[in-house]
């Protein structure tokens, strides 16, 4: 065995990876990641010997002098090492097609002629390019190397002697091409074996690669203690919903008013559920609330399992690790790729439990890219999907497809829980999802004491405001402000919350909280709004819908104008939490006879309203209106939630919704099975022309700038905010990176971005 003439060959061009090094760390890779996943022990002997021949052979391709010269700063060539590996396969050993096909993709999807789909093997590369690769180094073309190679490793596999192969059979290069491959393999199973056995080993390889082979975190079975309500190490007991989720063994929709503890209902169906090394998925619809969920679930399993995973995941993860040092200490390059090599693993099979957003679990679904290690992620997952009201009928129809794939795919199970779904919604998912099955719906029992303190409590006055504006009222606004309340004011646009921080003259703490920040800002803001020394949060927070899902704060008096009853139901969630508050309202007597707490809503908006259903916006306030300045409990903005809703979607929603229910890649997903390829799965979710895009406003330029400069580019693109297409101006120049300069929006910490086309007071109006 000539082991020293593999010495010679690097797989990296750090000068220090060998390939043999290189090979053994993605070796142990795979059979760590493989002890890490839901697998029986009989799956986990036919994958171990597998993977580890694809793991050994995968990089052998390395040797070719085009790619060593390539490591050696030579440019030029467009060598695929992966598929001179592929050469090496099919001229000297008798592997099966998975495995040759895993080796050829673990870089590169397979073809795709219709597309320009980026990441992809082109035509030339699997017909004459590799003949070339293998003409222009024969030498290297030895049965004596392969035998080597595997004796290295201990393999023990047999080679073959026979005449030269420089082209790849027309089975496999129809294996390789998009169009080709179901052609080629009409049974589906087939199919999905070449995709289990690509991801396996792209796994494992990027493990390797990121020397996490010995740091795979494995899943921690959740015991009770984990979760259970304690002081100073006294536990309490659950309620009686929540403790009879510790026996269900299926899936389950929870219905529970904000702060009963639904939460701690779902890790107590976690714990009657968990099976061994199967993952967690929890679900939130926005990217604030996931942070906090993914802090609050690191407490109750460990920081090495949990994970967040949504489109801002690098930014979080680039905080989390910022804190771990002193600003003398900080190196900003090192910080930005660790946040990088997190956001990586994040989206692999690295994390046990992962706290998401409903697009990435739609990702697998609609085969956008990495779609295929969900094959691995998803077995025996539990799902946890909070919130789910809140979603468009498009996105709710896509989510019940996919629920109703992955239940059959999978063997994922599901709990859904929500304080505001109404019943028609409920209906919608117990037919489409579970034939009528009444059982699956879970609430709370009056007849239980500690369920009936929850459902009869009651926690808002409510006063309706059927001519007047929330600017019409600053001066009561003030009026409580001074006498020591916090006060919360949501609005329907980002240009009325400026304008009212404006307007009210308020020398205490206050904050602003849109979606007109920039990350930076943005963060900094949700944590002063969340910090856990309540006298530290701003006595004065204005807002729009940003404040609605999932933000742990608590105020004593609110201002809102008038939208949906879901959102409503929302935005009041944030007053009085723990329903312990008793505020008598400035304006008027009241004989109050509950710890309740003043809730103005305004029939009227500042601005302008277009993306509510106006219909909807009248029905609502319709049903308020008959409970105008009763105390209210959950039930009554339930009742209002179900007669609002009565007739379930409006026209338009109810064909978004059965779009979504029977898009056609996901209820196809195995009939049109092609294994290495994937599609733009953003542009089947978000198909309409009101997107955001990200620019930079003008006297942001030298700051940006500024961090580019001094490479800390991660804070450079935070400096970004998110507009409407039809708002910017934008510079024809752009900056590093192809970045958008606005030339008519200025850039404030304290209220966001606003247009300069006219006077700045007019420019936030």
């Amino acid at each position: 065995m000539n082991k020293s003439y593999f010495d010679q060959f690097l797989a990296k061009s750090d000068g220090i990876t060998t390939l043999e090094m290189h090979t053994r760390h993605v070796v142990t890779a795979g059979k760590n990641l493989l002890h890490s996943l839901p697998l029986s022990k009989e799956e986990k002997v036919f994958w171990e010997e597998k993977l580890i021949r694809c793991a050994v052979l995968h990089d052998l391709g390395k040797i070719h002098k085009e790619f060593v010269g390539r490591l050696n700063g030579i440019k030029g060539g467009d060598i695929r090492h992966e598929l001179v590996s592929l050469l090496f396969c099919l001229n000297y050993l008798r592997l099966e097609h998975d495995e040759l096909f895993a080796i050829a993709t673990h870089h590169k999807g397979i073809v795709d002629t219709h597309s320009e789909t980026k990441g992809t093997l082109s035509p030339n590369q699997i017909s004459e390019y590799i003949e070339q690769w293998y003409e222009s180094d024969v030498s290297i073309f030895k049965r004596k190397n392969v035998q080597d190679w595997l004796g290295i490793f201990g393999l023990d596999i047999r080679t073959l002697e026979q005449d030269a192969v420089k082209k790849v059979p027309k089975d496999l290069k129809m294996l390789l091409n998009a169009k080709y491959q179901i052609k080629s393999l009409p049974e589906f199973e087939h199919r999905k074996q070449l995709s289990l056995t690509r991801v396996l080993l792209m796994a494992s390889d990027h493990l390797g690669s990121a020397r996490k082979e010995n740091d795979i975190p494995k899943y921690k079975q959740l015991s009770i203690q984990n979760f259970q309500p304690n002081k100073g190490g006294v536990y309490f007991p659950f309620r009686p919903f929540q403790e009879r989720l510790q026996q269900i063994k299926t899936d389950v929709i929870l219905h529970a008013p904000t702060g009963s503890g639904k939460t701690e209902a779902a890790l107590n169906w976690v714990f009657a559920n968990q099976t061994e090394n199967s993952r967690v998925f929890y679900l939130l619809p926005y990217t604030a609330s996931i942070n906090a969920m993914v802090s609050r679930l690191q407490n109750h399993y460990n920081e090495e399992v949990v994970t967040a995973l949504h489109s801002k995941t690098l930014d979080f993860f680039y905080e989390q690790i910022s804190e771990e040092y002193s600003n003398d200490e900080k190196d900003y390059q090192k910080i930005e790729q660790e946040a990088k090599n997190k956001k990586s693993l994040s989206k692999e099979l690295f994390y046990p439990i992962k706290v998401a957003t409903l697009h990435q679990v739609l990702k697998t679904s609609l085969k956008g890219k990495g779609w295929e290690f969900g094959l691995f992620d998803y077995k025996n997952a539990l799902f946890i999907i909070d919130e789910f009201h809140t979603y468009n009928a498009l996105l709710t129809g896509m989510l019940l497809a996919t629920i109703k794939l992955y239940r059959k795919l999978f063997n994922a199970k599901f709990f859904f829980l929500s304080a505001t779904i109404p019943d028609f919604m409920l209906n919608l998912i117990i037919n489409e999802i579970y034939e009528g099955d009444q059982s699956k719906l879970i609430r709370l029992n009056k007849e239980k004491e500690q369920d009936r303190i929850v459902l009869d409590r009651k926690r808002h006055q409510l006063y309706c405001m059927n001519d007047d504006t929330i600017e019409d009222e600053i001066g009561l606004i003030k009026d409580y402000l001074e006498d020591g309340r916090s006060v919360l004011i949501i609005v329907n646009n980002v240009k009325t919350a400026q304008k009212l921080y404006r307007e009210i003259d308020f020398e205490g703490s206050v904050r602003l909280l849109h979606s007109g920040f920039n990350k930076r800002d943005r963060t900094i803001i949700e944590n002063s709004i969340t910090n856990k020394d309540i006298l530290l949060r701003p006595q004065l927070l204005i807002a729009t819908q940003a404040v609605e899902v999932s933000l742990d704060i608590d105020y004593d008096i609110a201002f809102i104008e008038n939208a949906p009853i879901d959102a409503l139901i929302q935005r009041f969630g944030r007053i009085n939490r723990a329903g312990k508050k008793r505020i008598i309202p400035i304006d008027s007597e009241s004989s109050l006879q509950n710890d309740t707490v003043p809730v103005y809503v305004f029939e009227n908006s500042i601005g302008n309203t277009p993306f509510y259903d106006s219909k909807v916006l009248e029905s609502t306030w319709n049903e308020l209106q008959k409970l105008n300045n009763y105390e209210l409990g959950e039930d009554d903005l339930i009742n209002v939630c179900n007669h609002v809703y009565k007739d379930g979607y409006k026209e338009a929603q109810q064909k978004d919704f059965e779009n979504g229910l029977n898009n056609s890649i996901i209820n196809r997903f195995e009939e049109d099975w092609i294994a290495g390829h994937w599609r733009d799965w953003v542009e089947d979710i978000l198909k309409n022309n009101n997107q955001k895009i990200e620019v930079l406003c003008f006297n942001l330029q030298e700051k940006y700038k500024q961090k580019i400069a001094e490479r800390r580019f991660l804070e450079a693109n935070q400096l970004l905010v998110q507009v409407y297409n039809y708002e910017p101006e934008l510079s024809r120049e752009k900056l590093y990176g192809d970045t958008l300069v606005a030339i008519n929006l200025k850039y404030d910490p304290t209220i966001g971005y606003f247009s300069i086309e006219k006077d700045v007071d007019e420019g936030i109006m």
